[in-house]
């Protein structure tokens, strides 16, 4: 049977701010995605918050038919007024939440945007942590899966949305993007019954990879064990385009997930590091899924 440990609580998933002795990257970040492959609508967006520097970031893509259609990168955004389960911020994005369960999502800008209603169909995965350590130290991390409903609107035209969705919440240590030498992040949805997240990172070139990653089952959530992720890259390295995933779940089951294709790639610049959210079509056994690979790497 799986633990429970790993599961996050209430109090994990309202925003949350620096204490003494906070590090000075602190950082808060939300992170969400969804893919309707019957309107082949897709959204992608982070907000990330350094509030000890004074200033937060955003990165928002919507895409249609395998493209751009909107995006908008600002590293320079004005903090969203302090509330512990809402987010505004001037650019037009709102986010209001039942923490753990659901989200409103709403965005807005020159006849674009979406107006959603996010329902968790999971429960949450929580990362390992030291015990003795706070968020002032080390960072904290939820990963989540969902149902999306409502309506994406594209120049002027709205789009119905009833879609499998991923989000994650950050919080605490730093976040200093120069230092991520190398990541690839993975997470697929293929139906409420199942849903899978995985990452490695490497901080170095010449360190181990850090590994990680879950996966929900219909009825627990899982710690991953036994993570293997083979990657396949183009342009030097610097585009993905395709992935096999396999982990060993808590109850010693053995699984398997390729991404066989990336449907559009999102990139995003934060200084010489590159972040790639690629929407991927992913496939285990005869189900198909959606989800994100995206590729970190520092420029060298």
């Amino acid at each position: 049977m799986a633990s429970t440990t790993h599961e996050a609580t209430v109090a994990d998933d309202r925003r949350h701010a620096p204490g003494p002795g906070a590090l000075p990257l602190w950082n808060e970040s939300f992170w969400f995605t969804w893919y309707d492959p019957a309107t082949t609508v897709g959204v992608v967006f982070r907000v990330g918050s350094h509030p000890l520097q004074g200033a937060a970031n955003l990165y928002l893509f919507i895409t249609h038919e395998g493209a751009v259609v909107h995006s908008l990168i600002d590293h320079a955004v004005p903090l969203a007024p302090a509330a512990p389960q809402r987010l505004q911020l001037a650019s037009g994005l709102t986010l209001d939440w039942e923490p753990l369960e659901r989200f409103r999502l709403t965005y807005a800008h020159a006849g674009h945007g979406f107006d959603v209603v996010w329902q968790g169909m999971s429960a949450t995965h929580l990362y390992p942590h030291p015990p003795d350590l706070t968020a002032e130290q080390v960072p904290f991390h939820i990963e989540h899966a969902a149902t999306v409903t409502g309506t994406v609107t594209i120049q002027g035209k709205t789009h119905p949305v009833r879609a499998l969705a991923h989000r994650d919440h950050s919080w605490g240590g730093e976040r200093d993007w120069s230092k991520m030498w190398h990541w690839d992040y993975l997470s697929v949805e293929f139906a409420t019954d199942l849903w899978v997240h995985a990452v490695r990172i490497k901080f170095a070139p010449d360190m181990d990879w850090i590994m990680l990653g879950c996966l929900w089952d219909g009825r627990q959530i899982h710690a991953a064990q036994n993570i293997a992720i083979e990657a396949t890259y183009t342009d030097g390295g610097t585009r993905q385009t395709g992935v096999d995933l396999q982990l060993t779940d808590e109850s010693g089951t053995r699984w398997r997930f390729v991404g066989e294709e990336v449907l559009v790639n999102l990139c995003v610049p934060f200084g010489r590091t590159w972040l790639k959210d690629g929407i991927t079509r992913y496939r285990c056994g005869d189900r198909i899924g959606y989800g994100i690979h995206e590729l970190g790497y520092v420029e060298q």
